[in-house]
Protein backbone atom coordinates (compact mmCIF):
# COMPACT_ATOMS: atom_id res chain seq x y z
CA UNK A 1 0.00 0.00 0.00
CA UNK A 2 1.13 3.64 -0.46
CA UNK A 3 0.12 4.79 2.46
CA UNK A 4 0.00 2.66 5.34
CA UNK A 5 -1.48 4.99 7.24
CA UNK A 6 -4.66 5.72 5.46
CA UNK A 7 -7.01 3.27 4.64
CA UNK A 8 -8.00 5.12 1.68
CA UNK A 9 -4.92 6.85 -0.11
CA UNK A 10 -7.20 9.74 -0.95
CA UNK A 11 -7.47 10.63 2.43
CA UNK A 12 -3.68 10.55 2.94
CA UNK A 13 -3.08 12.75 0.33
CA UNK A 14 -4.79 15.06 1.34
CA UNK A 15 -3.49 15.20 4.59
CA UNK A 16 -0.28 15.85 5.56
CA UNK A 17 1.94 16.55 8.60
CA UNK A 18 3.17 20.33 8.91
CA UNK A 19 5.61 21.56 11.82
CA UNK A 20 3.99 25.56 10.56
CA UNK A 21 0.68 27.10 11.30
CA UNK A 22 -1.41 27.03 7.96
CA UNK A 23 -3.70 29.53 9.56
CA UNK A 24 -4.13 31.62 11.77
CA UNK A 25 -7.12 33.84 13.68
CA UNK A 26 -5.64 37.68 13.39
CA UNK A 27 -7.11 41.40 14.32
CA UNK A 28 -6.27 43.72 11.46
CA UNK A 29 -4.51 47.07 13.58
CA UNK A 30 -3.58 49.34 10.76
CA UNK A 31 -3.29 49.67 7.59
CA UNK A 32 0.21 49.74 5.48
CA UNK A 33 0.56 50.38 1.75
CA UNK A 34 -2.22 49.35 -1.11
CA UNK A 35 -4.00 46.09 -0.33
CA UNK A 36 -1.39 45.27 2.99
CA UNK A 37 -2.23 45.36 6.73
CA UNK A 38 -0.24 45.32 9.89
CA UNK A 39 -2.27 42.48 12.19
CA UNK A 40 -1.75 40.78 15.72
CA UNK A 41 -2.12 37.07 16.38
CA UNK A 42 -6.02 36.71 18.47
CA UNK A 43 -7.71 33.62 20.12
CA UNK A 44 -10.89 32.75 21.59
CA UNK A 45 -11.77 33.48 25.57
CA UNK A 46 -13.32 31.98 27.55
CA UNK A 47 -16.51 34.03 27.41
CA UNK A 48 -16.09 33.38 23.24
CA UNK A 49 -14.70 36.34 22.26
CA UNK A 50 -11.11 37.69 21.09
CA UNK A 51 -8.27 38.87 22.58
CA UNK A 52 -4.93 39.29 21.27
CA UNK A 53 -2.00 37.43 22.38
CA UNK A 54 1.24 38.27 22.52
CA UNK A 55 2.97 40.98 21.24
CA UNK A 56 3.88 39.14 17.79
CA UNK A 57 2.62 41.38 14.32
CA UNK A 58 1.87 39.80 10.88
CA UNK A 59 1.63 41.62 7.77
CA UNK A 60 -1.08 40.00 5.96
CA UNK A 61 -2.44 40.77 2.11
CA UNK A 62 -6.62 41.20 1.52
CA UNK A 63 -6.85 39.37 -1.72
CA UNK A 64 -10.63 40.65 -1.54
CA UNK A 65 -8.76 44.14 -2.39
CA UNK A 66 -6.62 44.96 -5.64
CA UNK A 67 -3.32 45.43 -5.23
CA UNK A 68 -3.42 49.43 -5.79
CA UNK A 69 -6.29 50.03 -3.94
CA UNK A 70 -5.95 51.70 -1.14
CA UNK A 71 -7.00 49.99 2.40
CA UNK A 72 -10.78 49.56 2.67
CA UNK A 73 -10.69 47.15 5.62
CA UNK A 74 -11.15 49.09 9.03
CA UNK A 75 -9.11 49.06 12.03
CA UNK A 76 -9.96 46.17 14.70
CA UNK A 77 -11.12 43.65 11.69
CA UNK A 78 -10.93 39.75 12.82
CA UNK A 79 -10.24 37.63 10.00
CA UNK A 80 -8.79 33.74 9.62
CA UNK A 81 -5.22 34.35 7.97
CA UNK A 82 -3.70 31.69 5.94
CA UNK A 83 -0.23 30.80 5.54
CA UNK A 84 0.54 30.82 1.62
CA UNK A 85 3.94 30.56 0.68
CA UNK A 86 5.41 32.53 3.58
CA UNK A 87 2.74 35.17 3.00
CA UNK A 88 0.11 35.59 5.35
CA UNK A 89 -2.95 36.15 3.50
CA UNK A 90 -6.97 37.39 4.40
CA UNK A 91 -9.89 37.79 2.14
CA UNK A 92 -11.62 41.01 4.10
CA UNK A 93 -14.38 42.44 1.84
CA UNK A 94 -16.16 45.95 2.55
CA UNK A 95 -19.54 45.24 3.52
CA UNK A 96 -21.98 46.02 0.74
CA UNK A 97 -24.64 47.30 2.92
CA UNK A 98 -26.10 48.25 6.36
CA UNK A 99 -28.32 49.09 8.52
CA UNK A 100 -28.87 51.09 11.94
CA UNK A 101 -31.22 53.50 13.68
CA UNK A 102 -30.09 56.99 13.82
CA UNK A 103 -31.16 60.50 14.98
CA UNK A 104 -31.28 63.44 12.59
CA UNK A 105 -28.99 66.06 14.69
CA UNK A 106 -29.21 68.81 11.87
CA UNK A 107 -30.21 69.85 8.13
CA UNK A 108 -27.43 70.29 5.75
CA UNK A 109 -29.54 71.37 2.72
CA UNK A 110 -30.08 69.50 -0.50
CA UNK A 111 -31.21 66.75 0.89
CA UNK A 112 -28.29 66.00 3.41
CA UNK A 113 -28.67 65.53 7.19
CA UNK A 114 -26.22 64.92 9.72
CA UNK A 115 -27.30 61.51 12.09
CA UNK A 116 -26.20 59.61 14.93
CA UNK A 117 -25.90 56.12 15.33
CA UNK A 118 -28.48 55.12 17.72
CA UNK A 119 -28.96 52.34 20.46
CA UNK A 120 -32.25 50.76 21.97
CA UNK A 121 -32.58 51.83 25.57
CA UNK A 122 -35.74 50.16 26.20
CA UNK A 123 -39.13 49.75 24.61
CA UNK A 124 -39.33 52.53 22.06
CA UNK A 125 -36.44 54.53 23.35
CA UNK A 126 -33.35 55.39 21.80
CA UNK A 127 -29.78 56.96 23.00
CA UNK A 128 -26.72 58.11 21.07
CA UNK A 129 -24.39 55.21 20.28
CA UNK A 130 -20.96 55.54 22.51
CA UNK A 131 -18.30 56.17 20.49
CA UNK A 132 -20.05 57.51 17.20
CA UNK A 133 -19.80 61.01 15.84
CA UNK A 134 -21.94 62.54 13.32
CA UNK A 135 -22.23 61.31 9.48
CA UNK A 136 -23.76 62.64 6.49
CA UNK A 137 -26.64 61.01 5.36
CA UNK A 138 -28.83 61.76 2.26
CA UNK A 139 -32.65 61.58 2.31
CA UNK A 140 -33.48 59.87 -0.77
CA UNK A 141 -37.30 61.02 -0.85
CA UNK A 142 -35.87 64.79 -1.46
CA UNK A 143 -33.63 63.50 -3.80
CA UNK A 144 -36.44 61.90 -5.53
CA UNK A 145 -38.92 64.37 -5.16
CA UNK A 146 -37.51 68.17 -4.40
CA UNK A 147 -35.65 69.46 -1.24
CA UNK A 148 -38.00 69.79 1.04
CA UNK A 149 -36.06 69.82 4.20
CA UNK A 150 -38.55 67.62 5.69
CA UNK A 151 -37.16 66.04 8.26
CA UNK A 152 -36.78 67.79 11.99
CA UNK A 153 -34.00 67.55 14.31
CA UNK A 154 -34.59 64.52 16.59
CA UNK A 155 -36.55 62.61 14.43
CA UNK A 156 -35.27 58.54 14.49
CA UNK A 157 -34.76 56.93 10.64
CA UNK A 158 -33.35 54.14 9.27
CA UNK A 159 -30.01 55.04 7.83
CA UNK A 160 -28.36 52.18 5.09
CA UNK A 161 -24.68 52.21 4.80
CA UNK A 162 -24.13 51.36 0.93
CA UNK A 163 -20.60 51.41 -1.16
CA UNK A 164 -20.50 53.09 -4.12
CA UNK A 165 -18.90 52.21 -7.42
CA UNK A 166 -16.32 54.93 -7.29
CA UNK A 167 -12.45 53.33 -8.38
CA UNK A 168 -12.21 53.51 -4.45
CA UNK A 169 -15.14 52.68 -3.29
CA UNK A 170 -16.52 54.71 0.00
CA UNK A 171 -19.65 54.01 2.50
CA UNK A 172 -22.35 56.43 2.03
CA UNK A 173 -25.44 56.69 4.17
CA UNK A 174 -28.77 57.25 2.93
CA UNK A 175 -32.55 56.83 4.64
CA UNK A 176 -35.62 57.25 2.98
CA UNK A 177 -38.20 59.75 5.08
CA UNK A 178 -41.70 61.30 3.39
CA UNK A 179 -40.60 64.59 2.06
CA UNK A 180 -44.16 66.76 3.39
CA UNK A 181 -44.72 63.98 6.64
CA UNK A 182 -43.45 66.59 9.13
CA UNK A 183 -46.81 68.32 7.71
CA UNK A 184 -49.36 65.96 8.03
CA UNK A 185 -50.18 66.38 11.84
Amino acid sequence: MPNSRFPDATSGRWQQPSGKRAAQLVRITAHDDDNRYTARPIEFDDAGGTTIVGTRTLTVVNLAEPVSTPGQAPEDTDAVAADVGGRWVVFVQPPSSASFPAKVTSSQGSAAYAVREQVATGAGTFADASGTSNVTAHNLAELSLGDGDAVDSGTIVIVHAIVDNGATPTVRYIFDHPVYAKYLD
